[in-house]
This record gives structure tokens, C-alpha cells and sequence, in this order.
């Protein structure tokens, strides 16, 4: 047994087993003390499988469950936002995960200054949209609103794509706090964003598009 377990070691590095112990207490006896995060396969940081990190077929099968219905809010965020009237004449495209969004406006003549670069109007738009999806992901029930939003513009823009990227901060009393990047298609930085946003009394339903 301790050959075995000392040519593991040999060929496969720092997996030391009951050698190692826990390195967060430095105890090194065989049993788990449950401190450590798992990775994704589900070991510790000793190397073994950490019993902590096991789940039964009923606990995987309500994660997946669960998982399935985040996946389906969000596609249905993604349909209500393209849907509505006044998205419509921007063209736009969002992708939506858990706690952020990104909005793609492709930027057309009608968008730019005299000069030719883009109003910041656009910018605002943009930014404010992805922040405020970004944190309605996380909330499945009523719409969100947007209480204040703070810009930065930093670099002019003329053509091409704007890029909004956004991810929900935290929460603060019954505000939800998010911040917003936008970039060209070369990605520079065309400016930031924050804001805080709070529920609305509007239900997430079919009837507003939600679906």
C-alpha cells in the first residue's frame, strides 16, 4: 500500500493523499474538516475528493432543474428587451447570464453628431439597458427600474459596433447597484458607467413580452 501510494505520487505531483492532510490546519489525518472550497471536479485542496463537494442524483437533479429555469429567464429577458417598440429601430443584440448582459447597437448614420461620432445619448442608452438586465437576471418576478445612472464618456466613436457589458455589484437597501463598460469593435473604451436600480410593480409575464 505505501509503494502504491508513493509511485502515485511520483507520477502524478502534489497529490499526496493522507501524507499531505488538510493544508488549511496542517492535520494530517485522513478525514475531511470541511474548510475548503471544492473545485469543479469536487476536490480539495489536499487533492482527494472532498466529501463536501459530493452530491446525490436527487441534489443534482434539482440543481439542473434549477438551472434550466435561470437559463429560461434569461432567454425570455433577452425576447422581452428585443421586442419592445423602442428597441426595435436600434437593431440591437443582448446575451444575458447570471448577474450580467451585454447590448451590441450596430452604429448607423442617424446616431452621430454633425461631426460624425456617435451621440452620447446612444452611449447612455446602451450602458443603462446591459446594467438594467444585468441585474433584472437575478430577479425573476418584476421588472426593474432604473433610479439613477452616472456616465463617463471617454472616447469618441464613429462607426461600427457599441459594445455594452454590465454586471450586477450589489444591493443596498432595496436598490441594486451596477456597473457598465461600453467598447468599440476594436475594443477600445468608449466609456463607463453605475447606477442603481429598484423594482417595479410590473409583473414578468406574457402579456408585457415576457415569454
Amino acid at each position: 500500500m505505501d509503494t502504491a501510494k508513493k509511485t502515485l505520487r511520483t507520477r502524478k505531483g502534489v497529490r499526496e493523499y493522507s501524507y499531505l492532510g488538510c493544508p488549511l490546519t496542517r492535520n494530517r489525518a485522513a478525514w475531511c474538516f470541511r474548510l475548503c472550497k471544492p473545485d469543479d471536479e469536487g476536490h480539495g485542496r489536499c487533492g482527494r475528493v472532498a466529501p463536501h463537494g459530493l452530491t446525490g442524483f436527487t441534489a443534482q437533479s434539482i440543481a439542473a432543474f434549477k438551472k434550466g429555469k435561470r437559463e429560461e429567464h434569461f432567454r425570455k429577458l433577452e425576447r422581452l428587451y428585443l421586442e419592445a417598440r423602442g428597441n426595435r429601430s436600434y437593431e440591437p443584440g443582448i446575451q444575458i447570464i447570471e448577474g450580467e448582459a451585454e447590448i451590441v447597437f450596430p452604429i448607423r448614420e442617424e446616431f452621430c453628431h454633425p461631426q460624425g461620432t456617435i451621440h452620447g445619448a446612444i452611449c447612455f442608452k446602451a450602458m443603462n439597458d446591459s446594467a438594467l438586465y444585468a441585474v433584472n437576471s437575478i430577479i425573476d418576478d418584476v421588472l426593474v427600474l432604473t433610479e439613477s445612472f452616472n456616465i463617463y464618456l471617454t472616447h469618441p466613436v464613429a462607426s461600427g459596433e457599441l459594445i455594452a457589458r454590465s454586471r450586477y455589484i450589489s444591493i443596498l437597501g432595496n436598490r441594486y447597484l451596477a456597473e457598465s463598460v461600453v467598447i468599440d469593435s476594436e475594443r477600445n473604451e468608449i466609456g463607463r458607467g453605475s447606477g442603481a436600480f429598484v423594482k417595479s410593480d410590473t409583473a414578468l409575464s406574457p402579456e408585457i413580452g415576457y415569454q
